[in-house]
């Protein structure tokens, strides 16, 4: 696709006209890499309710529609739809349409960053990180599934599961489509952690909140939250949001009891989760990214996935690009950037993640700086 034929055109998601939608999904359906739920037309309308700057590039190539970007702005900065939640994004388009082709046309844009970049033209971005995006293949059944991981590590999972209720009482699971409790008690779990380790709470700004609100009294049959949950005696022992979509199941939000750390119930969970989301008929389980080891004893490495920045440089008619892979501090910023839409606000966020960075690591503090990084922060959406 020639660059200088495309034409974007940025609207609300709910201005979309039927046969928009009907070619988003067709889109979609014609490629197995979009099959996230995060590429769920559903999760995207819900999403640009409630995302501060949410929008949509149309993309066309003359008379013929070739895509879609869902997209949130942040000054001249462009975030995935969504984001810090929004594990995996990208173009919903026809082969041939690349982030860098579409940047130029997205007006007052100098920058794009993207933390799960889903995007067949990857190769076309050299200076972006790769990653992997971690899976469990559902689509031969559980016990095929089993088959295919490692012994010990089973074997291991069973004797602690044995112990859980020997020293507990009995196990159950329940797998089902989340309340709004469910929300309220993942979102007061997660926050507490966060509080525990000097993280940002990409929960404080409220919208994202919203989202998942949103999302829990919006959902269908193959579409939505839904809530696992593991107790021993009548005890929750952990407990985990995901989103479904269709034959997917993005795997979200997890929680467990400190006090039951010894049994592994976050693992327990998520095997019987995988058993669970089987039955139902789902094919494939997301775990996001390969940033935790722990992932490989669920899932395998799928499709390759693009973490950075996209910057637009030459002036305001220039369409020349650089890309720069991410560093672990540029996705700190990037959380709080994308939670809080305005300049206060993300000096707060900021100013409170380099006092939390300053306590952990007081050398690393000191030489950041606290006005450094804030100049820093302003500079990422100016």
């Amino acid at each position: 696709m020639q660059a200088d034929r495309i034409r974007v055109e940025i609207v609300d998601v709910a201005a979309l006209e039927a046969s928009e939608r009907a070619a988003w999904r067709a889109l979609r359906d014609a490629t197995p890499a979009l099959g996230s739920p995060y590429f769920d037309l559903r999760f995207i309308e819900i999403a640009a309710q409630v995302a501060p700057g949410a929008r949509l590039a149309v993309v066309r190539d003359g008379d013929g529609l070739r895509g879609f970007l869902p997209f949130q702005r942040r000054g001249a900065l462009v975030q995935p739809l969504a984001a810090p939640l929004s594990d995996f994004h990208g173009l919903i388009a026809a082969p041939g349409v690349s982030i860098a082709q579409l940047l130029p046309h997205l007006p007052g844009a100098r920058r794009a960053r993207f933390g799960g970049l889903v995007s067949p033209s990857g190769a076309d971005l050299p200076g972006l990180s790769p990653r992997s995006a971690m899976a469990a293949d559902l689509s031969h059944g559980f016990d095929a599934y089993l088959a295919g991981r490692d012994a010990r590590f089973l074997k291991d999972k069973r004797r602690r599961r044995r112990a859980l209720e020997r020293d507990h009482g009995p196990l159950s699971f329940s797998f089902a489509p989340a309340t709004l409790d469910d929300v309220a008690l993942i979102v007061d779990r997660k926050r507490a952690q966060i509080a525990r380790t000097h993280q940002y709470d990409v929960f404080a700004c409220g919208w994202t909140v919203t989202l998942l609100e949103r999302l829990a009294t919006s959902g269908t049959e193959d579409f939505g939250l839904r809530m696992a949950t593991l107790r021993a005696g009548g005890r929750m022992v952990a407990a985990e949001l995901g989103l479904l979509s269709g034959t997917r199941h993005h795997l979200w939000f997890p929680i467990y009891d400190p006090a039951f750390a010894r049994y592994s119930p976050g693992a327990l969970m998520t095997l019987d989760t995988l058993e669970a989301a089987a039955g139902l008929g789902v094919e494939r389980v997301d775990f996001g990214v390969d940033a935790d080891s722990y992932k490989r004893d669920f899932a395998d490495p799928a499709e390759v996935v693009f973490e950075g920045l996209i910057e637009r440089r030459g002036g305001a008619r220039g369409h020349s690009m650089r890309t720069i892979g991410a560093s672990r501090l540029a996705r700190r910023f990037d959380r709080i950037v994308a939670c809080e839409p305005g300049l206060v606000g993300q000096l707060r966020g900021g100013g409170g993640f380099l006092t939390a960075l300053a306590r952990r690591h007081p050398r690393l503090g000191a030489a950041l700086g606290m006005g450094f990084g804030l100049v820093g922060l302003a500079l990422m959406v100016d």
